[in-house]
């Protein structure tokens, strides 16, 4: 006769789960003694989140990477910006962890690509450049930055997005993370509402970056839209319109000039790609009728891109751009130090335009920034970790002979042509050289070079795809 335990498994899950939601609240009710701030209760119940999130995932490496991908694409002041700041280094810094013991666990063999061994290079000259640098706290966090970039981007998603399930889940994550932008963006509006002529703002987010992180969703939203399956196909395509409506609307009244070139750029290179014409024709037949029906949205970026209101078409960017060559001309070998040319540039902005009040001035440009900052070999080292990534990129695609792909839809269409759109931007982005979504998109580049393909059986000979044989 068999006994029943007294308490079965789902039971016994119930019971912990209650337990440890009655001592996070007691945990979050008594934090404001401990740690004294209106944010103590919020900064305790993220932290046993994060231990329950670390004990569930610990087999799944993949969830931690798309849960540290998503906090990266939150917008800036959706919560607290030092907590989403520790939240931003907590995940990946969990990731990196787990993965780590999975790879110790279960000895898998890790894959070191070129572009992370030439970031490598670039982290191991910047940290020699401390020698020589004059803000200390800003080299700091300039290596951490470009160290958790490191980390995330080029080495854990060339590691764990190897197999089409686990790329399905990286785009679903940016496809979330633009869905969340958008309904955000759309909630903002309804509450404070838009007045016609201005930079619409929401939160903390820089205006100049809405548009681009609406860009950085597209791809995964179009990704959904163009998988293979049948199941709720026509409504995936309704939605992708509807996204693609939305962030063109969001980018038009962010006043982003450099958002709104790199939406034209993706949309023109969608039509030269047969796979995404239809995106194209969309974009194009989207923008003619909000020309017709709504041509306000479009005053403030036009405004902006013919000077007004006393500005330049870059934005004084010029004269930023001088004066950091200025700085370069006179340390070019060793640079002034990684983190440091905002403050570096100063002396010489002067010449150009008044600084008065200012400590600081970003560079508006990544080659000229980390040119100023690390010299020669600094600027070869990172110039490298982009041409390496674009060539795996170009190199599968060139293998793939654009028919026999592994990859399951229109891959290289849809992210080639957001990358040409998105480097529009990044050319005058400031602080972009270290920006999240510009190693996303070098993540995104390398993903196909390591991709995992499964061998079939293709008109008796066999053949390598992830997707089934080449018709």
């Amino acid at each position: 006769m068999r006994v029943r335990p007294m308490l079965e498994s789902p039971n016994r899950m119930r019971i912990g789960i209650i337990i440890l939601a009655v001592g996070a609240a007691l945990a979050a009710g008594v934090s404001g003694l401990v740690y004294r701030s209106p944010y103590a209760p919020l900064v305790v119940s993220m932290g046993v989140a994060g231990l329950v999130a670390l004990v569930l995932w610990f087999p799944k490496p993949a969830w931690v990477l798309y849960a540290a991908v998503f906090v990266l694409l939150l917008p800036i002041g959706l919560i607290p910006a030092h907590v989403h700041s520790l939240l931003n280094r907590a995940t990946t810094v969990a990731a990196f962890g787990i993965w780590l013991l999975d790879v110790i666990t279960r000895r898998r063999r890790v894959v070191w690509t070129h572009t992370a061994l030439l970031m490598l290079g670039f982290l191991a000259w910047s940290i020699v450049t401390l020698l020589w640098t004059t803000h200390l706290s800003a080299s700091s966090t300039s290596l951490q930055t470009y160290a958790l970039r490191l980390a995330l981007f080029l080495l854990l998603v060339p590691n764990i997005v190897r197999t089409p399930e686990t790329l399905n889940g990286l785009m679903n994550t940016l496809a979330v993370g633009g869905w969340v932008l958008l309904l955000l963006s759309a909630a903002t509006i309804s509450l404070e509402g838009y007045t016609p002529g201005t930079r619409f703002e929401m939160f903390d987010v820089n205006e100049n970056m809405a548009g681009i992180l609406a860009l950085i969703g597209l791809i995964g939203v179009l990704w959904q839209a163009t998988q293979p399956s049948k199941q709720w196909k026509s409504f995936k395509l309704g939605l992708a319109i509807v996204f693609l409506a939305s962030s063109m609307g969001l980018t038009a009244v962010s006043g982003s000039r450099g958002s709104a070139l790199s939406f034209l750029v993706a949309l023109w290179a969608f039509w030269v790609w047969k796979p995404t014409r239809r995106w194209a024709t969309a974009g194009l037949l989207i923008l003619i009728v909000a020309v017709i029906s709504a041509p306000f949205i479009f005053s403030t970026t036009l405004d902006r891109f013919v000077g007004g209101r006393g500005g330049t078409p870059l934005g004084g960017r010029e004269a930023i751009w001088r004066a950091t060559w200025l700085l370069i001309t006179e340390h070019p070998w060793r640079g002034v130090g990684i983190g440091n040319a905002p403050y570096a540039v100063m002396s010489k902005l002067g010449v150009f335009r008044s600084i008065m009040g200012l400590e600081s001035a970003s560079i508006h440009n990544p080659v000229l920034a980390v040119f100023a900052e690390t010299g020669i070999l600094g600027v070869l080292l990172y110039l490298g970790v982009l041409g390496s990534a674009l060539w795996s990129f170009w190199r599968q695609h060139r293998q793939s002979n654009g028919v026999l792909s592994h990859l399951p839809s229109p891959y290289f269409a849809i992210v080639s042509s957001v990358f040409l759109g998105y480097m529009t931007s990044w050319i005058k982005g400031g602080g972009m050289e270290s920006g999240a979504t510009y190693f996303l998109m070098l993540a995104l580049l390398l993903i196909p070079s390591h991709l995992e393909i499964a061998e079939v059986e293709c008109d008796g000979a066999s053949r390598s795809t992830g997707s089934g044989c080449a018709k």
